[in-house]
């Protein structure tokens, strides 16, 4: 136990070879007031001390401090510090020596002057170098032109495709499924607009043909009989009528920036719909919607029912797993479409007054709904 010890106060004791043939680091007092000789040797001596125990970085604050020291602003020394380390090899040891307060005489300070300026030179080479490399360096692409560009890359050129080809290879009862196709891509709806007017621009030229209304238009497509220009803007119609669509799917699921009512999430969260037909290009609004309105409108897919459900509550709906609560079965009713494509789109556009006639011109039976919603069911909207 006591060897131990003993062994221990020798390892603390014990000066290592580099320290016993270096000695300690150097420190510096009135340098000024020794001979050149004497300077000179403890310069030499320190210098060779830092050289075998330091590397480039460990110079660095004492070349900034010293930098400061003799002259040079807050803003060059940024721009120093943008130089690699290595480079201020020609001051690192002076800048060192003078940190441990070795003193320098006024022409030994104005070389060290010219060779900062020189660094100071070299650094702001550095910056406008990157200056320039940042101006030249394209900007990445904003949201909306990324999806614009994505737009371009897949149902453009699948229009440009399999439509505006076979219609130069005499194929005119082409049809385009924009909607499928707009989905399969996982597009948003931020481009719908675009991709309308490159339709539209297409449709009004191949109107004027048919129509006769344009002599150019005319002449350019004499070559097209007029049931195939027919067929042309039919297809095109087909596409405006898709693209509507899927701009009613987007802004039913867009959430409002209404203040939405506050157990509305736990309201619903068991409820069962359909949140997206793609065969009866539908989509369903948010459920958390629905507590608190009072109207709202349901499609069951399956059995191609349109339901009205209708409140007189001054709370609104309320929604207790998955059945809709506090509807007044008076004023709600439900009925099968025999023409949904011809309906849905009025019910997810029209005013309410617009609606109401809707339900007039209907022929089919009109019955009470239960209020029980399923997973066939697509919300299509609400009123307030």
């Amino acid at each position: 136990m006591a060897v131990n010890k003993l062994r221990k106060k020798l390892k603390k004791n014990r000066v290592s070879i580099d320290i016993t043939h270096w000695g300690n680091e150097p420190f510096y007092e009135k340098t000024l007031e020794l001979s050149e000789i004497e300077r000179a040797n403890a310069w030499s001596k320190g210098a060779g001390w830092y050289n075998y125990f330091y590397k480039s970085k460990d110079y660095i604050p004492a070349i900034m401090a010293y930098a400061a020291h003799i002259g040079y602003t807050k803003k060059q020394i940024t721009h120093l510090k943008k130089l690699k380390d290595w480079k201020f090899i020609k001051v690192a040891k002076s800048a060192q020596l003078w940190a441990r307060g070795y003193e320098y005489t006024e022409s030994e300070i104005a070389w060290h002057k010219e060779i900062f300026d020189q660094l100071l030179h070299d650094a702001k080479l550095i910056i406008a170098e990157k200056k320039a490399e940042e101006k030249e360096k394209p900007k990445p692409p904003t949201p909306a032109e990324r999806a614009y560009n994505r737009m371009m890359d897949t149902v453009y050129m699948d229009w440009d495709m399999q439509v505006v080809d076979s219609w130069l290879d005499g194929n005119y009862k082409v049809k385009f499924p924009v909607y499928e196709l707009w989905k399969q891509h996982g597009l948003k709806g931020n481009t719908i607009a675009k991709f309308k007017e490159f339709v539209q621009f297409e449709y009004d030229i191949i109107s004027d043909a048919y129509n006769k209304t344009c002599e150019q238009a005319v002449e350019n497509y004499s070559h097209v009989k007029k049931s195939n220009l027919k067929q042309m803007l039919k297809t095109m119609e087909n596409i405006f009528s898709d693209l509507d669509r899927l701009k009613d799917g987007f802004k039913a699921t867009k959430l409002p920036r209404a203040k939405k009512p506050k157990a509305s999430d736990i309201q619903v969260r068991n409820l069962k719909y359909k949140e997206e037909d793609v065969e009866a290009k539908l989509v369903s609004i948010n459920p958390i919607l629905i507590p608190g309105r009072r109207k709202l409108f349901v499609y069951n897919t399956k059995q191609r029912k349109l339901t009205e459900f209708v409140t007189t509550a001054t709370k609104g709906f309320e929604v207790s797993g998955t059945t809709i609560k506090n509807f007044d079965t008076e004023l709600s009713k439900t009925t099968t479409l025999r023409k949904p494509d011809d309906i849905l789109p009025m019910i997810l556009n029209k005013t309410e007054l617009q609606i109401n006639k809707i339900w007039d011109d209907i022929t089919t039976k009109i019955s009470k709904p239960n209020g029980r919603i399923n997973a066939d069911c697509i919300l299509l909207r609400t009123f307030e």
